[in-house]
């Protein structure tokens, strides 16, 4: 399964400026767990809602995100998202295609799919496959 596939599309993003009360209430009023930091169309860095939580209204987000931020491509498979997840502290992956920001995934993304059984190996982007062969053909006996 590719990140396409289970990616959330509509991404709520902030500028680094942006003031952690007012993060806050984008968090609330989306009804998310992060949110990913963009300084005019490149990501900068990703904040959650954990790190919001003990910080003082009047600071700016870029004081308490996560600038060790890692983008995913939309065609990449969920094992490589799992494998650039793990040991990361930030629960995420903005997906980006193009340098554009398309979505994102979570680790809450990653468990639906497996509890889904969406978990196999996905064929390499370019490559046919057959839905439905042909009558197999019989040997002649001799």
């Amino acid at each position: 399964m590719r990140i396409q596939d289970l990616m959330s599309k509509s991404v709520i993003s902030v500028a680094p400026d942006t003031r952690v009360a007012e993060a806050r209430e984008r968090l609330r009023a989306g009804e998310v767990d992060h949110l990913v930091v963009v300084q005019g169309k490149r990501v900068v860095g990703v904040v959650a809602g954990k790190d919001l939580a003990s910080a003082g209204d009047d600071k700016p987000v870029a004081d308490v995100m996560s600038r060790d931020v890692a983008t995913i491509a939309p065609d990449a498979t969920m094992r490589r998202a799992a494998g650039m997840m793990q040991g990361r502290a930030v629960g995420c992956l903005p997906v980006v295609d193009d340098g554009r920001l398309v979505g994102i995934v979570t680790t809450s993304d990653l468990l639906t799919a497996l509890a889904k059984g969406g978990i196999h190996a996905a064929p390499p982007p370019g490559r046919v496959i057959l839905r439905k062969r042909g009558p197999r053909k019989r040997a002649i006996p001799i």
